[in-house]
């Protein structure tokens, strides 16, 4: 076992799945900052056991319930277990170190929200006008430090919208699935955006496959290398243009309402252009009526009766 994914939600299932081997599972209790530290470092030891002297690690952080609503606190305590994290690595692999790849899930809705002149590409400065970006970059920072300083490679993505089958409603995100649900139990989802916002949505499975293959190809850079990348659909669609989407498919109009809820740190226009191994763009092959198609089915098997 080489890989460990710290974090099996949407994304963190997907990049699993990138993969036919069986990556490294911990048990992590994230109720408190204590409690992720204390299981993340006994983790890692055992991670870094199983690891022999000729081979590679990589390790994909793909943990995080931060939201652009997530008050400042809990974002930074977030960061400060991350921040530890990277610190104990060093002690754990000892002369096995620089044989490992880490990869950071980040977010382009973070980086970008307060940023001018879309579409937006890696070197767009970043302007962030949330707690959650801000801290978004401050992870950032930490890995590109760490990655220098132990002389290993590393990863990080700015991942549009995400969405697929399986994403944690309760984390008030996730558009997409949100109004398929509306759609499938007849209740009305709030809309607290303009129809007009644009974002870029890029299936859960296909942005896996392109974080494996950054992460492949990682391995050709000289040590001490952080590779960051947006990576996402490169095709921005309005929030309005979902809606309709759905509607079209299913032959029945979705149930919305519109203005409730707080906007606050979010951006009007999200588009982007990658401008980083653009070859791997090609990689997100899923058509939103596709997308649209699978999470559909998922809920609406998951809201069907026993028997």
């Amino acid at each position: 076992m080489t890989r460990w994914i710290v974090g099996r939600g949407l994304l963190g299932s997907a990049v699993a799945r990138a993969r036919a081997d069986e990556p490294f599972r911990a048990r992590i209790d994230w109720s408190t900052p204590e409690s992720a530290g204390r299981d993340l470092r006994a983790a890692l030891e055992e991670f870094a056991d199983r690891v022999r002297d000729d081979d590679d690690w990589e390790i994909y952080w793909c943990a995080g319930r931060g939201v652009t609503s997530t008050p400042r606190s809990v974002m930074e305590a977030e960061a400060e277990v991350f921040e530890r994290f990277l610190e104990a690595l060093p002690g754990a692999f000892g002369d096995r170190l620089r044989s490992g790849r880490f990869f950071l899930a980040s977010s382009v809705g973070g980086a970008y929200a307060g940023s001018s002149s879309p579409p937006f590409t890696e070197s767009t400065p970043t302007h962030p006008l949330s707690p959650y970006g801000e801290v978004k970059l401050r992870m950032e920072a930490a890995l590109r430090q760490a990655v220098e300083a132990d002389r290993i490679r590393g990863v990080i993505a700015r991942v549009t919208n995400l969405y697929g089958p399986g994403q944690d409603l309760g984390k008030g995100q996730g558009l997409i699935s949100v109004i398929v649900e509306s759609y499938v139990t007849g209740r009305p989802v709030s809309i607290f955006v303009s129809l007009d916002t644009l974002r870029d949505y890029v299936y859960a499975d296909d942005c896996a496959r392109v974080i494996d293959a950054c992460m492949r190809r990682v391995r050709q850079e000289p040590a001490g290398t952080t590779v960051t990348k947006i990576v996402g659909a490169m095709n921005a669609l309005s929030v309005g243009a979902i809606i309709g989407e759905v509607s079209r498919l299913r032959r029945k109009p979705v149930p919305i309402v519109l203005g409730q809820g707080n906007a606050a740190g979010q951006a009007l226009d999200l588009r982007v252009r990658s401008e980083v191994w653009t070859d791997l763009d090609g990689l997100v092959a899923t058509t939103l009526p596709e997308g649209l198609g699978a999470i559909y089915r998922a809920q609406l098997a998951a809201h069907m009766l026993p028997g």
